[in-house]
């Protein structure tokens, strides 16, 4: 009998995020870099750019959620700040599902705009543009089930929103 575990699904899941963006990051600069040397020896490698820029928006999405996960993108709490600790946590749980419900609707017209452009190939590679475009969907749907499972954490208690004056780590 399986049983499945949410907990080891999402370590599972990060782990292959981490892995993805860390092959993705290196790809991209080494086919920049053989880009240009070609370009400079006189010789271009036409369809290096064109894979650069399919690959870069998956690069974003991956990083984007994974910024996320470590609370890295930047917020205001000045104001929030001002607030006792249990209305501060509210204002977190309903600012997180905010969030999640804009990033469902985005998921929901990034589909849609990935579908719509599946009829259009790529000019030099005649690859779908999907295979770019679809990345927006993918990473909206990441960041939503990021914050599905930081909202479940702070909901049953497991983690806290960081203190006021608790330094965020970026990077």
């Amino acid at each position: 009998m399986v049983f499945f575990s949410m907990t080891a699904f999402l370590r599972g899941l990060r782990a292959v995020e981490r892995a993805l963006a860390s092959v993705l990051l290196v790809a991209i600069v080494a086919l920049v870099s053989l880009s240009s040397g070609f370009r400079y020896a006189g010789a271009p490698l036409i369809w290096a750019d064109e894979v650069i820029q399919a690959l870069f928006p998956w690069l974003c999405a991956l990083a984007a959620d994974l910024t996320l996960q470590r609370s890295g993108h930047f917020s205001v709490d000045m104001l929030a700040n001002y607030l006792p600790a249990r209305a501060r946590r509210v204002l977190e749980l309903i600012n997180t599902l905010l969030v999640m419900a804009l990033l469902a609707v985005l998921a929901y017209y990034g589909q849609r705009f990935a579908r719509m452009t599946g009829m259009r190939p790529l000019p030099i590679t005649g690859v779908t543009s999907a295979a770019a475009t679809s990345a927006l969907t993918v990473g909206f749907v990441l960041m939503l089930v990021t914050l599905a499972e930081q909202f479940h954490r702070r909901l049953t208690g497991r983690e806290a929103a960081p203190a006021p004056s608790e330094p965020r780590e970026v990077m």
